[in-house]
């Protein structure tokens, strides 16, 4: 029989694994801007309505409110994975808004000098700002254990291979002509194709493993609901010949498409990376309170 103080000291190690359990690292962050937050100079708020072509196509599209905060709080360019953002009334999922927003002038000539990575968390940090003013957002932070993919080497390996780093284009500089569907691409591009029955192709020059994640998010439809994690290993730039694969929500197959492989076999076969459905420690915003905005 255990005596007391052994029994206590069980107790403890229990505790103590259960508390690093609860508190570990998060493998998913949040965008967390140092204050104080820049704001938009000008910013105006209106209910979106929906406007239609002599065909009926709607034209264009408004923003949900949870959309804004996914892109407000995201680290990179990627909107954070919809679990990522907690709570909240009905109508931030339902009503949508045209948000338009320019900062000072001085402010706009010094973010078109800057680099993408540089001029992207700054807009972030003037979106929680306006999401902060006119929503009367507030928010606090958790590490939740949630699903997440991450991307592993293959058994075979990856057959990616490192190229060099794209040549930064200078600030304010006009961008490259858009590429056509065969031609070559400019380095640091990536050129998505939708083909018919549901067939997409990806082809990519001097991308990364952000850029393929940012792809994946948007591609995996209702599944990619969770934070994509990179585990690779890989931290350069590589290419993309071509990929393709059927869509997830394509019908039947058709004969275009009944050859391809889903989006995660694609992945395996064209670049070795292999994408696994598991569960990770996760930042999320979890919204303790937001308003209706106030208009303009």
């Amino acid at each position: 029989m255990k005596s007391l103080s052994q029994r206590s000291l069980i107790l403890l190690i229990l505790a103590c694994a259960a508390a690093s359990a609860q508190t570990a690292a998060p493998i998913a962050r949040v965008f967390h801007p140092a204050p104080p937050l820049p704001s938009y100079d000008v910013a105006t708020i209106k209910p979106y309505v929906p406007a239609t072509a002599p065909n009926g196509m709607i034209l264009g599209r408004g923003t949900t409110v949870r959309e804004y905060i996914r892109t407000a709080y995201a680290p990179t360019i990627a909107q954070l994975a919809s679990a990522q953002v907690i709570g909240g009334p009905e109508w931030i999922d339902k009503d949508e808004y045209v948000i338009t927003a320019k900062p000072s002038a001085e402010v706009e000539v010094a973010m078109k000098k800057m680099r993408s990575d540089e001029r992207v968390p700054e807009d972030h940090a003037m979106q929680q700002s306006l999401l902060a003013e006119r929503f009367h957002l507030k928010v606090h932070f958790e590490v939740r254990e949630m699903p997440v993919y991450t991307l592993v080497p293959a058994k075979g390996g990856l057959k990616i291979k490192p190229v060099e780093a794209p040549v930064p284009r200078d600030p304010g500089s006009p961008p490259p002509p858009f590429p056509s569907a065969n031609g070559p691409l400019p380095a640091g591009t990536m050129m998505t194709m939708m083909g018919p029955n549901g067939m997409r192709a990806v082809r990519a020059r001097g991308t990364t493993m952000t850029g393929l994640m940012r792809l994946l998010s948007s591609q995996l439809g209702e599944t990619g609901n969770r934070p994509i994690i990179d585990q690779t290993g890989f931290t350069g730039f590589f290419d993309i010949d071509e990929m393709k694969w059927a869509a997830l929500d394509s019908a039947a197959p058709s004969d275009s498409t009944a050859d391809l492989p889903t989006l995660p076999t694609a992945l395996e076969e064209s670049l070795g990376i292999k994408l696994v459905a598991t569960k990770g420690p996760v930042e999320v915003v979890v919204i303790d309170s937001i308003d209706r905005p106030t208009e303009n």
